[in-house]
């Protein structure tokens, strides 16, 4: 009986001197750890509804594509958990100074060391806000031809004609020329048409300009352009001009090109060609 009291008179001390620990750590550390924690949690949310909010509004606006949008709501949640972490820190009394100068140091060392990353992810950023072409634009960019399909933030995805898929980084891309064939709703398309010298030139401007004048997918405004702009060595150079869609540009050249020919032969209008006279003399022996 003596050993169950000095038991349980030894459990109760140990007790009442857990529960002052406790009370003493909850009044104090425990306070503060626990301000943190819930600070973190609400800072969770908030950042969710923030991200959740900017993503609502660019893709609304008309000015920033879905890419933008992406980045935007990126930027704006990795700046807002660094602020968040700070605001943890700080507030279990800790010194941000020391955190900050750490977090630069690293940075500046990664900065150095990326350069070329870093540059085609400016350039990417600046691709994604300028918009000098989007996903779907037939484009010609750093000697490469076709059809834009991806634009990252650190590369641009570009299908060929002939189904290559080829990634231009976007250091390359702003350090070149872009050419943008999509761009615009219509495009002037120029043949140069050669005949034989002494052919009627009214004639010649009078079928080409009948001829474009039937199809429907050549602009009446402007209106198509036919001249003799060339007297060349062994032809008369006519340049036909139309204005037609981005879109029809291809088919509209290659058909005007076969119906170019069909009229004029068909009118009997010579189309000079390279020839070669190739003479044999004998020699006095063969004679």
């Amino acid at each position: 009986m003596f050993h169950s009291l000095l038991a349980s008179n030894g459990f109760t001390a140990f007790w009442g001197h857990l529960k002052n620990i406790l009370a003493d750590f909850a009044k104090g550390p425990g306070k503060t750890i626990a301000f943190a924690v819930m600070l973190f949690i609400v800072g969770l949310l908030v950042i969710s509804i923030i991200k959740k909010s900017v993503k609502k509004t660019t893709i609304k606006s008309r000015k920033i594509d879905n890419s933008a949008s992406a980045f935007v709501t990126s930027i704006v949640g990795l700046v807002a958990y660094v602020f968040l972490m700070l605001v943890v820190i700080a507030s279990l009394g800790f010194s941000t100074d020391s955190i900050i100068t750490a977090f630069s140091s690293v940075m500046l060392a990664v900065a150095l060391g990326l350069q070329n990353t870093l540059a085609s992810l400016a350039n990417g950023i600046l691709l994604i806000f300028t918009k000098p072409f989007k996903a779907g634009d037939f484009v010609e960019v750093a000697g490469v031809s076709g059809t834009v399909k991806e634009i990252k933030l650190f590369s641009v995805k570009i299908v060929t004609g002939d189904n290559l898929t080829i990634v231009v980084p976007n250091n390359t891309v702003f350090g070149s020329t872009i050419t943008n064939y999509s761009q615009n709703p219509t495009r002037r398309l120029d043949l140069v048409v050669p005949v034989a010298y002494g052919t009627d030139v009214e004639l010649v401007k009078s079928l080409l300009l009948g001829m474009v004048k039937d199809d429907k997918r050549v602009a009446k405004d402007p209106a198509p352009f036919c001249r003799l702009t060339e007297w060349g060595d062994s032809s008369l150079n006519f340049t036909l001009r139309v204005w037609t869609s981005s879109g029809d540009f291809w088919n509209v050249k290659f058909d005007l090109l076969e119906n170019i020919l069909k009229v004029l032969e068909e009118n009997n209008v010579e189309i000079p060609y390279n020839k070669l006279d190739v003479q044999i003399v004998k020699s006095q022996e063969e004679v």
